[in-house]
């Protein structure tokens, strides 16, 4: 409590009682964190461990960004971001700081794909057999030319390989028709978009980490989710953070003046903050005001935009089918569908899209549809799905680079400008894309700030003296 005879003011905390009313007077904070995904909440957890004042704004009515867990379909699904595993070191060090357990899924017995506008079927033993070969030769390439996974620009060729799209890259090898089909459909469900748009280096930062194995990278990207969903991890996270937390509110403005970052939602009310970290999906970035600008290349990216403009389905299907996994080539409607579990006498499958405008996951004819192209007795009961890309708070999918993005814009994207740093799975070193990803960037961002915050700025001149003249024009 303290008193000021002066003013005749008496102060409680943060209530002040001044002229006989009792009003809350302005909470002074070091960071402000834009953002309460997993790199958003990561970075608040680091700094409030580190002693700083940190307020996390949220535009959404939860948290968790491109990770969400609903009630649908009479199961608990997970409607954005879901795989983990244990070669994530980022993620797994959280999994294993709470204590929480993996599931995975019926294994497949059954794989269908299609190629020349034809359904076959197989057991999963003779098509890992028929495919192996050329999969894992595609692979290894990434090996070859990132021999630092988590130093994705070390590699001198790493500026030419940058140039080239991932449908490219598949062209080159002398494939047959069947597999390019499965490759390319492949590929185009990890990219949620199409590989004629996709970098191929964003594809082998991916590969890379399974040195070349075919299994392995099956099982790190799509088999192993969260027993109790990701909700269950971010919550747990930003219940360490203990930082102030403001849902349901839109940044419209960003500016820095006078040492201090002001930052002005949509409703007109404002934050003042030393530093804010930004952790918006790169496609939205520009529709926040910056003062002063945000440097050409961060602001030149975000117009880009990126490569995954996909969808993700949950169905619920009739009757209990047998463990499959199913391809197509990217131009389907659906590209890479697998069983996923049991509810009651039904199954629910999970499918991935590369174009949202060839499929609306919550039309049950138009699901159906897609199905039946590898399963023509299929009857779909249920199905659902949430629309990222015409989300006006994502206008993707999960982060998926274009070609010279990566060379382009990752120093820049990691460069703080003065006050103002970035954050976010898609500025990652390594698994960009992934929860993983979010939670590294989340990581080093904070202690960036607490660097910026205390006047040590060895960091920050580490990092610029490690990326400089890396790529060469």
């Amino acid at each position: 409590m303290n008193i000021n005879s002066h003013t005749k003011q008496l102060t409680l905390g943060n209530e002040v009682f001044q002229g006989g009313e009792l009003y809350m007077k302005e909470k002074k904070y070091d960071v402000i964190v834009i953002g309460g995904g997993f790199s958003g909440i990561t970075a608040a957890r680091e700094l409030r461990l580190l002693g700083h004042n940190v307020l996390v704004l949220e535009a959404r009515d939860r948290i968790g960004g491109r990770t969400w867990v609903d009630k649908r379909l009479d199961s608990e699904l997970e409607m954005g971001g879901t795989y983990v595993h244990w070669h994530q070191p980022y993620v797994w060090t959280e999994i294993t700081r709470y204590d929480l357990e993996l599931t995975t899924g019926p294994k497949a017995e059954k794989v269908y794909w299609i190629t020349n506008n034809k359904t076959y079927s197989s057991t999963v033993p003779e098509f890992r057999q028929k495919l192996r070969g050329p999969i894992e030769k595609l692979m290894k390439e990434s090996n070859k030319n990132m021999p630092l996974p988590f130093q994705p620009l070390s590699s001198p060729d790493m500026k030419d390989l940058d140039k080239l799209t991932a449908d490219e890259f598949l062209k080159q090898f002398n494939l047959t028709q069947e597999e390019y089909d499965i490759i390319h459909g492949w590929v185009a469900s990890d990219f949620c978009g199409s590989p004629a748009e996709g970098a191929l280096t964003q594809i082998f930062r991916w590969w890379v980490f399974s040195q070349g194995n075919w299994d392995t990278h099956s099982a790190m990207i799509s088999s192993f989710r969260i027993k109790k969903g990701t909700k269950a991890l971010i919550e747990a996270m930003a219940s360490d953070a203990d930082a102030d937390l403001k849902l349901s509110t839109v940044v419209k403005k960003v500016e820095q003046q006078n040492n201090q970052v002001i930052v002005t939602t949509q409703k007109g009310k404002t934050y003042t903050g030393k530093a804010v970290i930004v952790t918006v999906p790169l496609t939205t970035l520009k529709d926040v005001e910056f003062s002063p600008p945000l440097s050409k290349e961060k602001q030149a990216s975000s117009k880009e935009g990126q490569t995954s403009k996909g969808v993700k389905v949950w169905a619920k299907l009739k009757g209990k089918l047998e463990p499959f996994d199913a391809l197509a080539h990217g131009d389907y409607p659906l590209n890479s569908v697998h069983l996923d579990r049991y509810v009651g006498e039904d199954s629910i499958i999970v499918g991935f899209g590369a174009d949202v405008k060839k499929l609306d996951p919550n039309n049950r004819e138009d699901v159906e549809k897609a199905l039946k192209y590898w399963l023509p007795d299929v009857e779909v009961l249920e199905c659902t799905g949430h629309d990222w890309v015409n989300d006006e708070f994502t206008k993707e999918t999960w982060p998926m680079l274009k070609p010279n993005q990566l060379t382009s814009f990752q120093e820049a994207w990691n460069t703080p400008e003065n006050a103002v740093f970035l954050a976010g799975s898609t500025y990652a070193n390594g698994w960009a894309g992934f929860i993983d990803g979010a939670i590294e960037s989340g990581i080093k961002t904070g202690r960036r700030v607490h660097h910026f915050l205390t006047g040590n700025t060895t960091l920050k001149k580490e990092f610029l003296l490690q990326n400089k003249n890396i790529i060469k024009n």
